[in-house]
């Protein structure tokens, strides 16, 4: 007789766990983030890339509590200062120049103490792309028949924090700080050489997101 509440006891602690373990298993399956920030070069590339302004977007699907595919696109502008003279459809013009890096991987998530504080890491390859650019006309697109580009294949780092506004944690403002290493080669492009360059970038951005 003293056995059946032990049985109970027992039911009910597991009730308990398992409701416990579904609400710590609930999770948006989309994310999606913008950002902006500086993109810092660091190491040997100082010594043909500047701090540029820094623009980023990103997608990620989260398999399930623990591990998130992610793809997204860093777009940086200057860091090359191009000041060469570029050849297009309306004579010759003050070059610019872009900087395009295409992080691809995943990461883990961290489990922290607070419902509406998030925090991963994550790695994966990434693809560097440079180009020579010059100002487009409102008139019509001009064209550039003198600028170059080079690219490459390198791996990424993340650390990223969010904070999420609303109890049902679909929006979120956030920090990511990435670092990525990539080779590049091709001509050159502003600053960068005509050889292969080995490119270490820091890029920080802080970011508005939504979870769906």
């Amino acid at each position: 007789m003293m056995k059946r509440p032990w049985y109970v006891l027992a039911f009910l602690i597991a009730s308990s766990s398992l409701g416990l373990a579904q609400n710590g298993d609930e999770y948006h399956r989309n994310n999606v983030a913008v950002g902006f920030g500086p993109a810092i070069p660091v190491g040997n590339s100082t010594n043909y890339l500047g701090v540029a302004p820094l623009i980023t977007a990103g997608y990620g699907y989260r398999f399930n509590r623990w591990f998130q595919a992610d793809a997204g696109l860093d777009f940086a502008f200057g860091a090359a200062n191009n000041r060469n003279g570029e050849v297009s459809d309306f004579g010759t013009v003050q070059g610019g120049d872009h900087e395009f890096m295409i992080p691809l991987g995943g990461r883990v998530y961290i489990p922290t103490r607070f419902s509406r504080i998030e925090a991963s890491v994550g790695a994966g390859t990434a693809y560097l792309h440079y180009s020579e650019t010059v100002s487009q006309n409102g008139f019509g697109q001009n064209n550039c028949y003198s600028c170059t580009s080079r690219g490459g294949w390198g791996g990424y780092g993340l650390v990223n924090v969010n904070y999420f506004l609303d109890s049902t944690r679909n929006v979120h403002v956030g920090t990511t700080l990435q670092y990525i290493v990539g080779r590049t080669n091709g001509p050159a492009v502003g600053n960068v050489p005509g050889i292969q360059t080995t490119d270490h970038w820091v890029n920080l951005a802080f970011e508005f997101g939504l979870s769906f």
